[in-house]
């Protein structure tokens, strides 16, 4: 497995960016890697001004040196056109391993279909993205720089999920985290008061689990695995509370038409209103490359 050489991080220095930058800078020191940040000049109906391209520049400059005060390894990305291109475009031509971006639409579906470059992004691009609201993952960054210390993955026993859990494990061995993978059932309303259907879902779930944790403690001895029933985004954002998560790492189900892949489902109320950072990769994305870790 490649490295996670670079990480890409997309800002707009709203506070849901500025969030994402910290959390950037903490992957980047327990992974090595170096950051590349990203501003996008959105086309307007008026041409860009020079004003206006001196005034981003300058932004994004004092960025930059403020990352290597802190002795990152950082440099500079200016773009104009938009956004949601630019930003994958420019993670493809830099060979970036991962993109950081921020997210501010968490409430009400049709703004978060409609308005939200960061869920665009998830969709499109061509590596792993990982987004972060203004007030995610306060107990990595409390008193400054923090570390990722547990991953919670949730599965549904397809290849594409279980491939979204390998790529946890990954990452938790990079990061020398703690991981949780979770499964969530739905039962069917007619199956309620059947004491006998639900004993036997239970059982199935129960051995499918045990397996998943069999393949996922050949690397990662030390993980442990949740069972739940409900609606799979609530108890999975359940367990992310219970275990005091600082990260969600998850496989998204592609539809047909980028623009779709996350409309109704799981991960898309997941990336809208988790706590903490999620890690999305995508049913054809390319996985997430690390450091040191065998793949």
């Amino acid at each position: 497995m490649n490295s996670l050489r670079q990480i890409l991080v997309a800002v707009d220095y709203s506070s849901a960016s500025e969030r994402a930058l910290e959390i950037a800078a903490v992957l980047a020191t327990q992974c090595g890697a170096a950051i590349t940040v990203l501003h996008v000049i959105e086309e307007a109906v008026f041409p860009i001004s020079d004003e206006a391209r001196q005034a981003a520049r300058s932004r994004l400059d004092e960025t930059v040196a403020a990352l290597r005060a802190r002795m990152f390894d950082a440099s500079s990305l200016l773009r104009e056109g938009a956004a949601v291109a630019e930003i994958c475009s420019s993670a493809a031509e830099l060979d970036a391993g991962l993109v950081v971006i921020g997210s501010r639409g968490r409430r009400g579906l049709p703004r978060f279909v409609l308005g939200s470059v960061a869920e665009r992004v998830v969709a499109m691009s061509p590596v792993p993205v990982l987004t972060v609201h203004p007030s995610d993952a306060v107990s990595i960054l409390v008193g400054g720089m923090g570390r990722i210390r547990h991953i919670v993955a949730p599965t549904d026993f397809s290849e594409a999920s279980q491939r979204g859990v390998d790529a946890a494990v990954t990452v938790a061995l990079e990061l020398d985290a703690a991981l949780t993978i979770v499964h969530v059932r739905e039962l069917p309303s007619y199956a309620y008061g059947l004491e006998g259907l639900i004993a036997e879902e239970e059982a199935k779930v129960r051995r499918a689990l045990d397996e998943a944790l069999a393949h996922v403690r050949v690397r990662l001895p030390r993980a442990d695995g949740v069972a739940r029933a409900g609606a799979p985004w609530k108890r999975i954002l359940d367990v992310v509370e219970e275990r005091r998560a600082d990260l969600i790492v998850m496989r998204t189900h592609g539809r047909h038409g980028l623009q779709r892949m996350l409309i109704g489902s799981v991960a898309e109320k997941i990336v809208r209103l988790s706590p903490v950072p999620v890690l999305t990769l995508g049913p054809k994305r390319e996985d997430l490359r690390l450091a040191g870790v065998a793949g």
